[in-house]
């Protein structure tokens, strides 16, 4: 049987761990991460591989071997919630000029104790439509630059 996905919690720190470990970002969200309040969606977090195609003349099959890593486009939706501190965080990180990294902890609810971090660049800060059939809120995304890290509740 499926876990309901309510209760999800979202956090964030400006900067990426030491390492990509479970030890690195317990260490990295133990002083001062901001929370995000208002999350209606969290995207997919993950990866892709390219695929390369190597053409074998004997046999007339092009094989696939793996390619380069590109971390997904974990897009979050949120309902406006104004003066909250996490939106205004995200915010500021997703419309910046620079380049730099945050670092996410996507906190599970209570039944599987789990948390996933991740770490990457924020962009696309985009205002809902505005419709009768919307509600006033915004999506950015996140876009990793390496593996999320899972664990257990810490």
């Amino acid at each position: 049987m499926s876990t309901s996905d309510i209760g999800h919690i979202i956090y964030m720190k400006a900067g990426a761990p030491t390492a990509f470990t479970e030890a690195a970002y317990e260490t990295l969200f133990t002083t001062s991460p901001i929370k995000i309040n208002g999350v209606v969606s969290i995207g997919p977090v993950g990866g892709t591989n390219a695929v390369i195609d190597i053409p074998d003349l004997e046999s007339g099959w092009v094989m696939a071997a793996k390619g380069a890593k590109t971390g997904s486009e974990t897009a979050i939706a949120l309902r406006e919630i104004k003066g909250d501190a996490g939106q205004t965080a995200v915010k500021a990180a997703a419309v910046e000029g620079e380049h730099k990294l945050y670092s996410f902890k996507i906190v599970e609810p209570d039944a599987s104790g789990e948390v996933e971090y991740i770490t990457g660049i924020v962009y696309n800060w985009q205002r809902n439509e505005r419709s009768t059939t919307s509600y006033a809120g915004f999506t950015f995304s996140i876009r990793a630059n390496s593996d999320s890290v899972v664990a257990d509740a810490p």
